[in-house]
């Protein structure tokens, strides 16, 4: 086993801080705590073969609770010369827990307890020992808390029986991909997970508008159509821009081609320009550099063209 070292951020104060002790008390893990405790004694470093000896825990509870406490802020290092440790792991699944850590953790922590509860009672079903095991990763390796995981699990059902039928239900697997972004993004508390959920429901309400501006006759989108949607919404586009941004694509290629539309979206953004008034008029500067605008400028009235086009973009974004 890969010997690595970790050790306190704060090397001249080894004793529990009010700050550090609130922390751990409102995380309520026991071994995480164990093994704050056990760094303490160590004189504030922590060597994982050492800890597991010391407090009789597997290598994977030893780790988890590393993820803990550097996701709270209260422990850094992994090895000489490594970077801290990062508080969203970057691979694609949380570790594997035995039967014996689960029940462990069941017995002995009452949130993750009426945690697995909850969760069991939004999917119909009674979890599996592989379901309980990603959920407990999900709590203890990615370090979120019992309330935002109930509304993690409870959003990505609703969205899944809107989008495949009432009878259908998420997999923790599939859950467990989403709970790493929003780790990645510091989705960690109850306030931030709300405000997360309420911004992606007024996308996917957006999401059925430019389905209309896009001219797209499908019922359902696919995954690559819909990541696409929701990139640009993400960047910060209304949906002028992108009506604009597909009519330019239409103009240019004879069809609605992603990749294309795409590189004009990207383009605008890495400019900062997320509106129509703000695209053509950096737009219109670029295209004659030095010269004079032309006399339909200067009075500011647009040729016929230009109105039919902006009215059908219009009438496309109204379901017309």
């Amino acid at each position: 086993m890969e010997e690595k070292r970790f050790h306190l951020p704060d090397q001249d104060n080894h004793f529990i801080s009010g700050h550090a002790l609130g922390k751990l008390l409102r995380r309520a893990d026991g071994d995480a705590t164990l093994v704050y405790l056990y760094i303490l004694q160590q004189k504030g470093n922590l060597s994982v073969p050492g800890a597991m000896e010391a407090l009789r825990l597997s290598e994977q509870a030893v780790y988890a609770a590393i993820s803990v406490l550097s996701t709270l802020g209260l422990l850094a290092g992994g090895g000489a010369g490594s970077k801290q440790r990062k508080a969203a792991p970057e691979r694609e699944e949380t570790p594997q827990y035995t039967a014996a850590e689960i029940e462990q953790n069941i017995r002995t922590d009452n949130s993750f307890s009426a945690l697995v509860k909850e969760v069991g009672g939004i999917l119909g079903k009674v979890l599996t020992a592989p379901d309980l095991s990603i959920l407990m990763g999900i709590y203890h390796h990615l370090g979120l808390p019992p309330e935002v995981i109930y509304q993690l699990v409870s959003h990505l059902t609703r969205e899944h029986q809107e989008k495949y039928g009432e009878s259908k239900y998420p997999t923790m697997r599939g859950i467990e991909k989403i709970a790493y972004l929003w780790a990645r993004d510091d989705i960690k508390t109850l306030d931030t997970a709300m405000a997360h959920i309420d911004r992606r429901r007024e996308q996917q309400s957006q999401i059925g508008r430019m389905k209309k501006v896009l001219d797209l006759k499908q019922d359902k989108l696919t995954p690559t159509q819909e990541k696409y949607l929701f990139y640009w919404l993400d960047m910060g586009f209304d949906l002028e821009a992108i009506a604009l941004a597909y009519d330019k694509t239409v103009v240019a290629t004879g069809k609605l081609s992603w990749n294309y539309l795409n590189s004009i979206l990207t383009n605008w953004h890495q400019k900062n320009l997320h509106t129509v008034d703000a695209i053509e008029q950096t737009e219109g500067k670029s295209r004659q550099p030095g010269k004079k605008p032309a006399m339909k400028k200067q009075t500011n009235v647009p040729d016929r063209q230009e109105i039919v086009r902006k009215q059908q973009l219009l009438d496309r974004m109204d379901g017309k």
